[in-house]
């Protein structure tokens, strides 16, 4: 039993230690696209939004563009982990 979990201790340490000295990034020109795709994505999430003020809460076309701006924001929000995670390497 000790020799199975002395087995299990070092396999986790070593995939641990090996998977924290691994590091992945993107090319440079693929992470300039991904943020300006992120510009692009919260440029038309501030388009809905200025749609939204000049319209009323209730109008048939405000929880569309409600809908629309979620969207948008939360694939900018993903997107924006995947660059801090690959490409933003200060």
């Amino acid at each position: 039993m000790k020799t199975l979990l002395l087995g299990i201790l070092i396999m986790t340490g070593t995939t641990a230690a090996y998977a924290g000295n691994h590091s992945v990034s993107f090319p440079k020109s693929d992470c300039n696209e991904m943020l300006m795709g992120i510009v692009d994505l919260l440029e038309e999430a501030d388009k809905e939004w200025a749609f939204l003020q000049d319209n009323p809460k209730d109008s048939s076309d405000a929880l569309e563009h409600g809908q629309k701006i979620q969207w948008l924001v939360g694939l900018a929000a993903n997107y924006t982990t995947i660059y801090e995670a690959f490409c933003d390497k200060s």
